[in-house]
């Protein structure tokens, strides 16, 4: 199941994903996430200069992994990708959910995230919206979590 959690900036996003990922994790499901870093022209701050492995990549290497006791972390020269490449290409374990944070334009399914009406009504025009909450409402986050299971359900994964 891949689910996307879009809105704009500071709405909530962010802390939704982590909700939903302790939440999935509560219930025994194996979560992927991505991150679209949505600042125009800006890329990701990678991790400091000093460490092994961005020695390699900033000497060249077009990737570099680094493996510690239950931790891996890779780096890769990638020019901007569709989220079905990113999930195609970088997903490598097998998983139950993918739950995506951005690329609002791409046709999965998605829970919008606002603030007011005036977010509300710009972001009814995206596809594929299966739920919309405002997390300043009151018992939004039960709300979330019982249309989260529902979607679930739909997708045929069942509660575990």
């Amino acid at each position: 199941m891949i689910l996307q959690i879009v809105g704009f900036k500071n709405s909530g996003k962010t802390t939704l994903m982590a909700h939903a990922v302790s939440f999935l994790k509560e219930k025994g499901y194996t979560v992927v996430t991505i991150k679209h870093h949505g600042h125009q022209g800006e890329d990701i701050t990678l991790q400091n200069d000093s460490v092994d492995h961005m020695k390699h990549f900033n000497a060249g290497a077009d990737q570099s992994i680094v493996q510690g006791a239950t931790y891996q972390q890779t780096v890769t020269r990638c020019y901007k990708q569709n989220l079905t490449d990113i999930i195609n290409e970088s997903v490598t374990i097998d998983c139950n959910i993918i739950l995506v944070e951005g690329f609002k334009n791409e046709h999965f399914d998605k829970i919008v995230v606002y603030k007011d009406d005036k977010e509300l009504e710009k972001l009814s025009k995206l596809t594929h919206v299966r739920f919309k909450v405002n997390l300043n409402e009151p018992n939004a986050y039960k709300h979330f979590e019982t249309a989260l299971l529902e979607l679930i359900n739909i997708e045929g994964l069942k509660d575990k």
